[in-house]
This record gives C-alpha cells, sequence and structure tokens, in this order.
C-alpha cells in the first residue's frame, strides 16, 4: 500500500514538472532568427478600410482606403534597417499591418456631459511573414482603445519589432558563420 502510494506520488510529481516545462514559451528557432536578422527588403500589405463618407448634404462615395499603410511606411522609413519595395515578389519579408475586431462609436449625452465612446474590442496587428515559407515569423497586437490613433498604435508596433530585432542581433551567434573562439590560428 505504501508503496503504491509513493509511486503514485512520484509520478504526479513528474507529470506535473514536465507539464511546467512544456508550458514554458519556447525560445525562437534559428532560423526564423536568422531570417529576420539576415532581410534586407520588405513590402507592406496593409488592411483595407471601406465605408461610405458624406460629401455635401446628401451625397455619399465609398471610400476606400488604407490607414495603415502611411504610419507603418513612415516608421520603417525613419528607422532605416530596411529597403521598402513596391512588389511582394522582391521582398525578403513582408510586413502585414491591419485591424481586427469590431467596435462601435455609441454617442452619450447627458446634462453637462456629451461625446462618445467605443464599444467592443478591436486590434491593430504587425506580424511579419516570410514569403518563401509563407509563415508568420513575428506577431504583435495593441488594443485600438489604448491608442491615440492609428499613427500612434502601428508606430508602437513598429517600435516592438524595431526592439525585438536589436534584442536578438544582441544575443544571436554572428551570422557569417566564423566564431571569435574558432578563428584561433592553426599554425604554430
Amino acid at each position: 500500500m505504501k508503496a503504491s502510494r509513493l509511486l503514485w506520488l512520484v509520478w504526479m510529481m513528474l507529470t506535473v514538472v514536465s507539464g511546467a516545462t512544456l508550458g514554458e514559451d519556447a525560445p525562437q528557432q534559428p532560423e526564423v532568427t536568422r531570417a529576420l536578422l539576415l532581410a534586407k527588403t520588405v513590402y507592406i500589405l496593409s488592411g483595407h478600410v471601406r465605408y461610405y463618407k458624406t460629401k455635401g448634404l446628401f451625397k455619399k462615395e465609398l471610400v476606400d482606403e488604407t490607414p495603415f499603410e502611411e504610419p507603418c511606411r513612415k516608421e520603417l522609413e525613419k528607422w532605416g534597417r530596411f529597403t521598402l519595395v513596391p512588389d511582394a515578389k522582391g521582398a525578403d519579408l513582408v510586413i502585414r499591418a491591419y485591424e481586427k475586431g469590431e467596435s462601435h462609436y455609441v454617442p452619450v449625452m447627458s446634462p453637462g456631459v456629451t461625446g462618445g465612446v467605443n464599444v467592443g474590442q478591436s486590434f491593430f496587428i504587425l506580424d511579419v511573414w516570410q514569403p518563401s515559407s509563407k509563415k508568420v515569423i513575428w506577431s504583435a497586437s495593441k488594443n485600438v482603445g489604448t491608442s491615440w490613433s492609428t499613427h500612434t498604435g502601428i508606430a508602437n508596433l513598429v517600435k516592438r519589432l524595431r526592439e525585438d530585432m536589436e534584442e536578438q542581433e544582441k544575443s544571436a551567434p554572428k551570422l557569417d558563420g566564423a566564431s571569435k573562439a574558432g578563428s584561433a590560428n592553426p599554425q604554430n
């Protein structure tokens, strides 16, 4: 009886320890880090927004715009790390900026207070995918409600990409294949 209880206890401890170990965030794969760090050209794929804009008193026109492309382009140009290309075929990476979710503006009127609130949840999403593998290799999101504007929300996500890449550059081994320790001259 004691032996079976002890065996059961050991089995439970091993299960908990292995479950906790497998649940930890895994570091990025070396191929992913390598793809991010070696990339030189980028294509920006931006989400489209379509809505009817009132033009005049009764006339409405359909507007199709990409409010995420311009702030993303400005931040990438300011960074200077990548060359922006006009076609995805010539790009090492594709950066996709878009909004997902649903929020509605609800006007609020009460004595002494007028304005409105956004109801629902919506997120700005920036992801980086590699055209050769068609896999997303980096992604981040930001709640729209915590951003002053589309520009500040997208700028924050590009800043996070920049910080992540700079941290990977510091911690990644040299990508030229030569290590400092192995470069000793074998001649005597």
